[in-house]
């Protein structure tokens, strides 16, 4: 009967007949009734107590107390909760996934709420940022929300977290180079693995140049201005776009100087392709003085960078 007044939205209704307070599965039952209603002052101090007291309701209490929290804008209160129980050692699966995506929420409603009086001041705390890395299935825009962020923090805080991120094949290469980018501006002096694509590098960031600080940047752009710059200035641009593109994909594997222009005859033909125009590759080998089969299979490297 409770339940499925509760079903209809007759909170109030399903309020009256919950008046057992040493029954936790009331006590859960109330707290989604008043959140229902609206009455979030009221569920947050019930939800107190019902979290403190509750057993096997417990991790239903503690999504409704968050949510809570989450309404009235407590929000440093409600991540230190999802911090907490996402570190425990154990944590049902269907919980992990719900308190995780809660988490990331969370984080979005506090950058919203204080982006305005904050702007560009620290909004998440290194221990927000490294439970966003941690998080299996991260909101893209947090992430990058919380990569921004780092920049201004110490990245020394949580090496292993962004250790562990480097090494996941299911993390986007992106996300990895703008890690790796970071510890390179906070001459990070520590050896880090990297995976890029089912390859494996060793890597020490205080040793390392940024991504278009390197010398295969500067050298295969040389190339495409000498190529279609003049020719073409709008598929050069396209060009440019694509090369940083790729360089950030691939990093930090080593272009070789001697391969720059083979990247760049390939890059050219990729991008006319992509906007349907006819190009030929012996056109090309005379271009950027290179064998056709080197770009082909420069060609074939490039299609194998998914997004």
């Amino acid at each position: 009967m409770i339940e499925e007044l509760i079903q209809c939205g007759d909170y109030q209704q399903a309020l009256t007949m919950l008046e057992d307070m040493n029954d936790e599965s009331v006590r859960y039952l109330r707290l989604v009734c008043l959140v229902g209603m609206g009455e979030y002052q009221q569920a947050k101090t019930e939800g107190a107590w019902a979290k403190a007291n509750a057993k096997e309701t417990y991790y239903d209490v503690v999504s409704m107390y968050v949510t809570t929290l989450k309404e009235l804008g407590e929000f440093e209160e409600a991540i230190n909760i999802l911090i907490e129980e996402l570190s425990m050692p154990y944590i049902p699966y269907q919980y992990e996934t719900l308190f995780n995506t809660a988490y990331d929420e969370v984080l979005l409603d506090k950058q919203e709420a204080n982006y305005e009086v904050e702007s560009k001041n620290q909004i998440f705390s290194i221990e927000e940022i490294s439970q966003v890395l941690k998080n299996k299935e991260c909101n893209e825009d947090l992430l990058y929300m919380a990569l921004d962020q780092l920049q201004q923090l110490n990245v020394r805080m949580i090496i292993p977290v962004i250790q562990d991120y480097l090494m996941n094949p299911q993390n986007h290469f992106f996300a990895k180079t703008l890690l790796i980018e970071i510890m390179i501006d906070q001459q990070i002096d520590e050896d880090i693995q990297v995976e890029k694509f089912g390859r494996y590098y060793d890597i020490n960031p205080s040793y390392m140049a940024l991504v278009l600080e390197q010398t295969q940047y500067a050298e295969t752009l040389k190339y495409l201005q000498n190529g279609i710059e003049d020719e073409n200035p709008s598929l050069f641009e396209q060009c440019v776009e694509y090369l940083e593109y790729t360089l950030y994909a691939l990093y930090p594997q080593d272009i070789y100087e001697e391969d720059c222009h083979v990247l760049a005859a390939a890059i050219h033909y990729y991008v006319a392709t992509l906007q349907s125009m006819d190009i030929d590759l012996n056109d090309l080998e005379v271009m950027y003085y290179c064998d056709k089969s080197e770009i082909e299979q420069r060609i074939l490297a490039l299609k194998q960078i998914e997004c």
